[in-house]
This record gives C-alpha cells, structure tokens and sequence, in this order.
C-alpha cells in the first residue's frame, strides 16, 4: 500500500487492522505510560487461571513452581518483551546481568525508569523481527511471558529460531504462549471472535495455538521441548525448552 493510500486508509479508522505487534504494543505503551509499573495489572490470578488468591501472589507461586526449578541461576539471561518489568523483578536475582528485548521504545523507557542502570541490565530495543543484536550461543538462559500469546505463527517460529542462535549449547528457555483449547483459552477465543471477523489480528488478542502445534514449532526450530505444562496456569501453556549440547 502506498504512503498517500495508507494514510486515508489509517485516517477512514481502518489502520488499527495494519499495526504490527511491535506498533499495537508501543501504542500500549504510551497509553499507559502514566501508571507506576505498566503491566503489573496482568498478574490476576482468576483471569489466567493460577491457583491463588491474590494478584501479589501470582508471580512467587510461578517462580516457585516453574521459574526457580528450570531455570536456576546464571551468568546471562535474556528476556523477550519484558514490558514494563512484572517478570523482571523475579528474574534479576537469577543471573549476573539480564539482556532486555523490547521493541516498544516507550516500554524500555519505562523499564529502565522503574530499575535504573545500575542492576546488571543491558536494555536492547529490538526491531520486532529477532534478535540480531544478541550474539551467537551467548546467552544461558532466555524467558517470555506474555509475548508470544500475541505473536502470529512466523513471529513465533522466528523467535524460536533465534533462541536456537544465542542460546549457549544446552542453554534453557522458558516461553509461555495460548492453549485454544483449554477451557478458560476457548472462552477468551470466542469472545474475541465478533472482534476479529473480516480484520487482520488485532495486537491485543490470542493467537491460536496448542500445546501439539508449538512442540512442533519447538523441535523445527532444532530445540528440545523438555516439558509443555497446562496446570500451572490453566488457560494457557509454559514451555520448558532446552538448546541441545551439542
């Protein structure tokens, strides 16, 4: 589409429908740019069905029971769209320095407001199409929660493929992403589907996806899909993926 035609189409309300997921999350970001810490508001418990009470106990139980036993600690870990730094807080006490990715330029500026330069994070404004930046097998560990859910199918296989590049041989990777098929990701489907009829995919909501159709993704990205969990957050799925040694 030319410059001239997409800014009629853009100004007829029809642009919403031609935002990458870079531009969706950054228009986000600036419309919540004002709370204290963006995206800490996800943490209900009852929406994604985690098995606690309150939303300041969601994150520690995940740590608890899926975070801490994978993946321990190391020397570096990067996380992929750390947003406005919910999972950040957990996974800085887990590796000397944290590579954070994020394609909203506005949510990077909001994260490095909420820690500052001095916690061992190197702050890296990508470009929504990989991880160019980050070195070959250079990385122990790598993380996203929140990301993939809203990534189309290409977006996902890419960033798969890039976690095979950086990560250190036998290096481990946590990915959560859409269960379509749970009872509580069926629902969230069908109330997007009067949204989503006749449009392109809008940034906010799910891809489908299932826990056959990412190990899929996982081991054609020449990874290992250590263990795909359901219970732990009941609507969607956490996988436990590891780069082979060798």
């Amino acid at each position: 589409m030319q410059k001239a035609a997409r800014k009629v189409f853009i100004a007829s309300g029809g642009g919403h429908d031609l935002m990458t997921v870079s531009e969706g999350w950054e228009k986000y970001a600036r419309e919540h740019a004002s709370s204290l810490r963006v995206g800490d508001e996800w943490n209900r418990p009852r929406a994604s069905g985690i098995d606690v009470k309150t939303s300041e106990a969601a994150l520690p139980y995940l740590d608890r029971n899926v975070f801490e036993p994978f993946l321990g600690t190391c020397d570096i870990m990067l996380e992929i769209g750390p947003g406005g730094g919910r999972f950040t807080e957990v996974l800085l006490s887990k590796c000397k320095k944290l590579i954070a990715a994020e394609t909203s330029a506005t949510m990077l500026k909001l994260l490095r407001e909420r820690f500052g330069d001095d916690v061992g994070i190197e702050y890296y404004l990508a470009d929504g199409r990989g991880l160019g930046k980050v070195a070959d097998d250079s990385v122990d560990a790598a993380f996203s929660y929140g990301v993939f859910v809203h990534l189309q199918h290409w977006d996902i296989y890419n960033y798969l493929a890039e976690l095979q590049r950086v990560l250190k041989p036998g290096g481990k990777a946590i990915v959560q992403y859409s269960n379509t098929f749970s009872e509580m990701g069926w629902k969230r489907f069908r109330n997007a589907v009067p949204k989503q009829v006749n449009r392109h995919k809008i940034p906010g909501t799910f891809i489908v996806n299932t826990p056959e159709l990412m190990r899929e993704f996982i081991i054609r990205a020449r990874l290992e899909c250590v263990d795909v969990l359901t219970e732990i957050v009941r609507r969607d799925c956490i996988a436990l993926i590891r780069k082979p040694a060798n």
